[in-house]
């Protein structure tokens, strides 16, 4: 309760109600129907071990992910006490079964490495070695797909080692199909992968009939090309990898693991062009296959390619629905709170079976807790938004204040122009600037500040600007101080936090739809927090408040 309040007080003290109300009716739709399937979960305890194993692979075939946990969480804490091989052979199996779920479904890296990490413990501990190196390939996909999406060698290192140690058992053993898997998994989109390391992929040894052994192989060709930068060939394997995808479990990852590659290789040969309608493709399958954890990443790179091509429009159209995606899987998350947290309650199920009815009271008692927090929470909005009421005149002030100062901006350019041909001849020494030069510099100075194209490019320094009014920076940084009585920094922090004030006037340009963080990002801004101090040390208002008023 303490951590949903604290979610929601983070939403109030922004003043963000909409989105806190927008939040509260997920939460009240979420519980409410929980109510309703409680009675199909106690149902699973009187199903037997095999019978839930078989239920939990049905819906996760039918992707019904809740149940599926449901019934592999409880044939493992069945099992947790006992001693008997078989018994423990089947707990690791339903732990990895839980952790393909919670990584697959619900996206919760660190929920499935736990029960990973639990599967290959007991694995090690028990000396079962059949479901060792499956348990191994799934956490080393878990390793790298997390250290390929944030960059992380370490963790990228930690995935190889555990995928060689895996396809040296699966040789060892002859297991091809468990060898091609670990060699896909750990190859895909890992474009500088030692080769040499395993071209044992490639040997005639291994059965033509292996299942995904021509598409292991292509993938193996394919990463050859590009790092011998003959891009067209590698591609051409990439394309025949569509034609040879018969994979039994999500089919649809390796499609789009397929075209995020083609897509590589038009981006290492500057074709942005085809680079986009590929990616575009892998988008469009991540939001019908429900492959959600992919689609993040693929706007980001859809928003960084129309921006090499120049297409602002559409790169600001990606780079918005990157950020709402974000948001989404944000919320999406706050969902599953309520069905994960119940599923967690099965873990004591077995041994609290003579208390059913208890705890179904237990359960009425944290809706209506639950229920009271709901409460709290709008009465603190009220509270909130009765205070900010008081506080609307003062912003109204401010916030016309600023539009004012705005207006004057756009005057004193026409007398700006005045100087742009002394400003264009005046050439500078080594020796100590003269008024006049010092006259000349300041408005040449001023002509590049008011240039949001320029000063909003987030590299944009003292050496760059100094570099653009042709002098060295020691003099640029001098008559700033003394034209300005505060450093550059400050100087070009006001500028940009005008130009954001602009944009969010912009009721019906480009930038009228846009977030408080894409403006900041277009203005130059490296962080949210800098954006936020900024723009209440410059104008009295936060950018939230602001915004409101604008609209208002």
């Amino acid at each position: 309760m303490f951590n949903v309040w604290r979610f929601f007080r983070t939403f109030a003290q922004r003043n963000d109600f909409r989105t806190m109300y927008k939040y509260i009716i997920i939460i009240i739709l979420l519980y409410f129907p929980l109510l309703a399937v409680a009675g199909d979960y106690d149902s699973l305890l009187h199903l037997s071990t095999a019978q839930l194993m078989d239920d939990g692979r049905t819906c996760f075939e039918r992707r019904q992910p809740a149940k599926a946990l449901a019934c592999f969480m409880t044939v493992s804490e069945r099992l947790r006490r006992s001693d008997r091989q078989e018994d423990i052979n089947l707990r690791v199996r339903a732990l990895n079964n839980s952790a393909c779920v919670y990584k697959y479904f619900y996206f919760d890296y660190s929920q499935a490495y736990e029960l990973f990490i639990q599967a290959y413990d007991l694995c090690k501990s028990s000396g079962n070695d059949e479901s060792l190196p499956i348990v191994m390939v799934n956490l080393g996909d878990l390793l790298n797909d997390y250290g390929t999406s944030y960059n992380s060698p370490a963790l990228s290192q930690q995935a190889q080692q555990i995928f060689g140690q895996c396809m040296e058992w699966a040789r060892k053993n002859k297991n091809w199909e468990l060898m091609t898997t670990a060699f896909f998994n750990l190859s895909n989109q890992n474009y500088t992968l030692p080769l040499e390391e395993y071209s044992f992929i490639l040997s005639d040894s291994i059965p033509d009939d292996t299942p995904d052994l021509k598409y292991a192989r292509l993938q193996y060709q394919g990463l050859q090309h590009i790092q011998q930068e003959r891009y067209a060939e590698a591609r051409d394997c990439f394309l025949k990898q569509l034609a040879v995808i018969n994979a039994r479990w999500e089919p649809a990852r390796d499609t789009l693991a397929t075209y995020m590659s083609i897509a590589h290789t038009y981006r290492l040969e500057k074709d942005y062009r085809h680079e986009t309608d590929y990616l575009e493709k892998a988008l469009q399958l991540a939001d019908s296959s429900n492959v959600g954890d992919q689609a993040i990443g693929i706007c980001k790179l859809l928003a960084e390619s129309y921006l090499q091509q120049g297409n602002a429009e559409r790169q600001q159209h990606y780079r918005q629905l990157y950020l709402e995606r974000k948001e989404e899987t944000l919320a999406n998350k706050l969902v599953n709170i309520g069905e994960l947290n119940y599923i967690h309650e099965l873990k004591q199920e077995q041994e609290r079976a003579a208390e059913l009815a208890g705890q179904r009271r237990q359960q009425q008692i944290l809706l209506i807790a639950v229920g009271l927090v709901l409460l709290v929470v709008i009465g603190s909005a009220l509270l909130l938004w009765h205070k900010n009421r008081q506080l609307h005149a003062r912003n109204k002030s401010l916030y016309d204040k600023n539009r004012q100062l705005l207006e004057m901006e756009r005057s004193e350019q026409a007398l700006r122009k005045e100087y742009e041909k002394l400003a264009e001849e005046a050439k500078y020494s080594r020796s100590s600037l003269s008024d006049e030069q010092k006259s000349m510099l300041i408005f040449r100075i001023q002509e590049i500040l008011n240039s949001p194209e320029t000063i909003c490019q987030q590299d944009f320094t003292l050496g760059k600007l100094a570099k653009l009014v042709d002098s060295n920076t020691s003099y640029v940084s001098q008559v700033i101080n003394e034209s300005y009585s505060t450093p550059f920094s400050n100087v070009l922090a006001g500028c940009r936090i005008k130009e954001a004030c602009r944009r969010i006037n912009d009721k019906s340009g480009q930038y009228s739809q846009v977030t408080i963080e894409a403006i900041s990002t277009s203005v130059g801004f490296k962080s949210r927090t800098s954006f936020i101090n900024a723009f209440k040390r410059e104008v009295g208002l936060t950018p939230s408040e602001y915004l409101r008023m604008a609209r208002d």
